[in-house]
């Protein structure tokens, strides 16, 4: 959605077009840009304005959050020579398959329990046989997961200035 400003400016984007593009306020991107993570090519008037291949910095942006990445690690990643940038995404790659694994174990106790024919599904001697195990195997610590389910079901508008 291009407005007619941004068409006259050679096809560059105010911070409103370019937000909307992708269904977020105009204050993420003002975060993003304090954060070091997006800048506009100009400013016209105090106006931000934006190239339209910034759109792929944004799409960049929102999959690596939907990756789990913070806007830190975002942005050292793409300061960073490509040594440090394959190490970084190698490191997140096995977070990333980390938790895959809890939540498959999570999706399969789910099943279960959708399933199980017990009253109570803490009687169910099979959820809790899963249930032990995921206590011994520590997946269910606490450490380095705060904020976790907050973000887990955050679709495209859900995106805030804390992803």
């Amino acid at each position: 959605m291009r407005s007619s400003t941004g068409k006259r400016n050679g096809g560059e984007l105010s911070i409103g077009d370019l937000a909307a593009e992708f269904g977020l306020g105009p204050h993420v991107l003002r975060h993003w840009e304090a954060m070091g993570v997006l800048v506009p090519v100009r400013r016209v008037g105090g106006q931000r304005r934006y190239a339209p291949e910034q759109r792929l910095q944004v799409a960049l942006v929102l999959s690596a959050q939907d990756a789990g990445m913070s806007l830190e690690r975002i942005r050292e990643l793409g300061g960073a020579d490509s040594e440090r940038r394959g190490a970084a995404l190698a490191e997140h790659l096995a977070e990333l398959d980390q938790r895959l694994e809890r939540l498959r174990a999570a999706r399969e106790m789910v099943a279960h329990a959708v399933a199980c024919e017990s009253g109570d599904v803490l009687e169910c001697p099979n959820l809790r046989r899963m249930l032990e195990e995921a206590v011994e195997s520590g997946c269910h610590a606490r450490a380095g997961r705060a904020g976790h389910a907050v973000r887990a079901g955050a679709g495209r508008a859900g995106h805030t200035v804390g992803r």
